[in-house]
């Protein structure tokens, strides 16, 4: 008789939830599938809130990705009035996401998936955290944390506010930092690509040590990013949609995204996962992996010179594993843009020009850390926002991410280990860095734990901690 495994709570990600183990009448795992129970309800809260206050509201949805939603929600509003930013507004924004994007990639490589990386998937889970690893490697965590700091800070002097930022407003930018910040900013940058370099080679090392794991979570689904002819853009240029044996399918424009992705419920999970429409294989990844894989070129010598090694190992990459490297790639571009912009590309143009809120479609599209952040609003004649539509990365990888579940599960439940099994299946899911309460907007608190099933009936549940 069939039956389920059930993984709760999962710990070191953003959000709480559990995963389901579905047992066939063998006892072999024949289906993993991740239940998000947070509440999603910021669609509903945010409807009447002024036009003009989007960008400062939505960057309070997460306190992990607040920049990609400030951002995107800038990019609806512009998108909507068909404004064009002046060219120093841009680069401010780029320099405020360069940090942000750095502080978070810095965040999943090395405090949520390092310690697995690290101290073990096997070690107890008492061991399996940012302090074992301060025991075992106390200089290497020093640098970590000296990353995330240099992001953080990044996003504190051009956003307003290490957290929440609040500079980039419709039609440009707020204000740009004096000459001393962006000094210290350039020398940060400066820091950030050396450390980069010496941490990324142990992650690289660890990483080479799972080459089962790489294997076994290969993803057989298309990758989805944005990209300029090849060129590699957080805020612009049409969707790509490339086929697993690296063949480019469609592109399409952020405002036409409904007709070409699609929301589909998922079960007894409060999150949605999306899909292509018209498409035999409509399943498909994205952030960092599917970014590298669509595009050829990030446009700064270190980023590309490391893409170029990436790609001689095969392409596209598909394997849940291959986030992480991609990651640091993608740190290393954002490091090199600091370094650029704050060092002397930044002018001292005009910073704003004039927006006037009124009635009509706002769709803003702009990769997220971890993937395609779509913000899509409706507003009435008094530019109040009638209709919010939210799709987040994680929402995206969700079809990935049970993919990915199951084929650990598979690897891990015949060793009869409910340690192994659990840390097992909670790397799979923290490869993706996945965000839950951007995906379903939660209020309070809830738990999270791996379920055993046979049908309907509950084998057995291993749970970890508690509420938190």
């Amino acid at each position: 008789m069939a039956s389920t495994r059930i993984v709760s709570p999962v710990t070191r990600i953003e959000g709480h939830a559990r995963i389901l183990l579905d047992l066939d009448d063998a006892g072999e795992v024949a289906r993993g599938h991740l239940e998000v129970w947070e509440l999603r309800g910021f669609e509903k809260l945010l409807q009447g809130t002024e036009l003009f206050k989007m960008p400062q509201v939505t960057a309070r949805l997460c306190g992990v990705c607040p920049a990609a939603h400030h951002l995107a929600a800038v990019h609806a509003i512009e998108a909507g009035l068909g404004i064009d930013p002046p060219a120093d507004a841009k680069l401010l924004r780029e320099l405020l996401y360069a940090g942000h994007v750095l502080h978070s990639h810095a965040l999943s490589t090395f405090v949520l998936a390092g310690p697995d990386l690290v101290v073990g998937i096997g070690a107890p889970p008492q061991d399996r955290n940012v302090f074992a690893m301060l025991k075992i490697n106390p200089e290497l965590v020093k640098k970590v944390l000296r990353l995330r700091s240099i992001g953080q800070r990044t996003v504190e002097l051009v956003g307003g506010r290490g957290v929440h930022p609040v500079t980039a407003v419709p039609g440009g930018v707020a204000s740009r930092p004096d000459k001393e910040r962006l000094e210290l900013i350039a020398g940060w940058g400066n820091e950030a690509v050396s450390l980069i370099e010496e941490i990324g080679a142990v992650v690289r090392e660890r990483l080479a040590q799972l080459e089962e794991l790489r294997l076994l979570t290969q993803l057989p689904y298309h990758s989805l990013a944005l990209s300029r002819g090849g060129q590699f853009d957080f805020f612009g240029g049409e969707c790509v949609v490339m086929n697993p044996v690296g063949v480019v399918e469609r592109g399409f424009a952020a405002a036409s995204y409904a007709d070409h992705l699609v929301e589909h419920a998922m079960p007894g999970s409060y999150m949605k996962s999306v899909r292509l429409r018209s498409c035999e294989e409509p399943h498909f990844l994205v952030g960092p992996l599917a970014r590298l894989n669509v595009n050829t070129s990030l446009g700064t010598p270190k980023a590309d010179a490391a893409l170029r090694a990436f790609r001689n190992g095969g392409h596209p990459h598909l394997s849940a594993l291959e986030f992480i490297p991609a990651r640091l790639i993608e740190m290393l571009h954002c490091a090199e843009r600091m370094q650029a912009i704050a060092g002397g590309e930044l002018g001292d143009g005009p910073l704003k020009v004039e927006a006037v809120p009124g009635e009509g479609r706002f769709v803003g599209l702009i990769e997220a850390p971890r993937g395609i952040l779509i913000h899509d609003y409706e507003t009435d004649a008094a530019g109040r926002v009638a209709a919010v539509n939210f799709i987040v990365a994680t929402q995206n990888n969700y079809d990935a991410i049970d993919y990915a579940i199951t084929a650990l599960a598979r690897h891990y439940a015949p060793i009869n280990d409910d340690n192994l099994l659990m840390n097992g299946v909670e790397f799979a899911l923290r490869c993706f860095d996945p965000c839950l309460a951007c995906a379903t907007h939660a209020t309070g608190r809830m738990p999270m734990q791996v379920v055993l099933r046979r049908g309907r009936e509950t084998v057995r549940t291993i749970e970890r901690g508690g509420l938190g």
